[in-house]
């Protein structure tokens, strides 16, 4: 028999957890065992070899404040404000129709192995820089690609800090 979820009462019968309950019964423990103090949190804690205490016990006032987007002050949770995993897609040969079909079902980020020559015509117009991200790997000519990326991102008034990606 599958019960649903919304149906699982697992905690059903058990009274609220607080912090000062685990601290009652955590001294209690410790009292028991010949450890004499009023810090349970103390007692229990343990330090890593690299110096990092580790407590033993966490809860949601041990959150730190609200972190902010990614790639927002306080900066903390990575480098771009959207989340989730990229979907790249590596283009070798430069076929605007395959990077534009690419695009329209679900790449999210373009890994271009092309030559800086035909990027503003793989890049058409069509192509909004500022919401995919673009690894260009142009071996020794790298320096040259991303200028002319750099050129037609000028162009179509996409500022610098708009595109993500890698060299």
């Amino acid at each position: 028999m599958t019960v649903p979820p919304e149906e699982l009462r697992t905690a059903d019968g058990f009274p609220p957890t607080t912090r000062e309950r685990w601290r009652e019964l955590a001294l209690g423990v410790l009292r028991k065992s010949g450890i004499e103090t009023d810090s349970p949190e103390e007692a229990l804690s343990s330090t890593t070899y690299d110096g990092v205490t580790i407590a033993p016990l966490y809860d949601s006032s041990d959150l730190p404040g609200d972190p902010g987007l990614p790639g927002a002050a306080p900066y903390v949770r990575g480098a771009r404000p959207v989340g989730g995993w990229e979907v790249r897609q590596r283009h070798e040969v430069a076929d605007r129709q395959a990077v534009l079909a690419d695009l329209e079902n679900g790449v999210t980020s373009l890994w271009l192995t092309l030559e800086p020559e035909d990027l503003a015509r793989v890049l058409g117009e069509e192509i909004h820089l500022d919401l995919i991200s673009i690894v260009l790997d142009a071996g020794e000519r790298t320096a040259e690609a991303a200028g002319t990326l750099f050129a037609l991102a000028e162009r179509r008034g996409v500022a610098r800090g708009g595109l993500t990606g890698n060299l």
